[in-house]
């Protein structure tokens, strides 16, 4: 009896363990199947790095992803495929200058339209303006020249009446006289060589500080009117940007409150 009961408990004990080595080979088979695919999704994610501009200038109707952002992929197919995304189109017929608003989730919303198995990475800015003028806008050349004639002629002026209200308040004429004086030893007559030098060196240095002669350059370095007409300009982006998202004329995804 004892030796049937034996015989029992080790059919029992082979049995569990023909489960137990079933089991664990159908679960080392499902984590080989799951790291397979694993594997295989992560190969076939594409990763595109994508560098915004705060503004962009386009002549054309359509604006693709190309005309305001860098774009980089390692399959090169894939990455003109997103340059050439369309993102806005312009009615020539209605409007020949303009300028649209654009944030960065909409552009990542159209790329993933196009690229579903895509991941983006933004590297540049969150949001755009881009300003439309069309190649057959009019384009009259004499009010630009009429401009530029008008803006020299009151700097000019304006510079000229400058420098001679600061030299009447300090009295260079007494300063240049008494220049003459200590250099030549006699009272001058009438305008001396410290006028001329006077006037000379001016000249110079309102060239030098404007890093800027007549032709070309002193150094490469930008000069102060570039500097200052860059930093008016991301103002004048980041005014248009800031109104355009408070009243609703940014372009974005379409979870968001903001009309398209």
């Amino acid at each position: 009896m004892n030796v049937f009961k034996d015989c029992e408990s080790a059919k029992h004990i082979a049995i569990w363990h023909q489960k137990v080595s079933l089991h664990d080979k159908e679960f080392d088979l499902v984590t080989s199947l799951y790291r397979n695919e694993h594997e295989k999704m992560s190969m076939e994610k594409t990763i595109i790095y994508l560098k915004a501009e705060q503004s962009s200038y386009v002549d054309h109707e359509m604006i693709h992803i190309g005309d305001i952002a860098s774009v980089y992929c390692g399959d090169k197919k894939k990455e003109e495929e997103i340059r050439n995304i369309i993102l806005y189109e312009f009615d020539e017929n209605k409007e020949k200058e303009g300028r649209i608003f654009l944030s960065i989730l909409f552009v990542i919303e159209k790329i993933s339209e196009q690229i579903p198995c895509g991941e983006v990475r933004n590297v540049g800015e969150l949001d755009m303006v881009v300003y439309y003028k069309s190649k057959n806008a009019e384009n009259k050349k004499w009010v630009q020249t009429a401009k530029i004639l008008f803006i020299g002629a009151t700097c000019f002026f304006g510079t000229g009446i400058t420098v001679m209200g600061y030299n009447n308040d300090v009295d260079m004429a007494k300063v240049f006289g008494q220049l003459y004086r200590t250099f030549v030893g006699q009272k001058p007559d009438g305008p001396t060589f410290v006028e001329l030098f006077y006037s000379i060196g001016l000249a110079l240095g309102v060239f030098l500080f404007f890093n800027h002669v007549p032709g070309k350059k002193v150094t490469n370095e930008p000069t102060p009117i570039q500097v200052q007409t860059r930093l008016y300009e991301q103002d004048v982006n980041q005014t248009f940007l800031l109104g355009a998202s408070r009243k609703g004329e940014e372009l974005d995804v379409a979870g968001n409150s903001r009309d398209q």
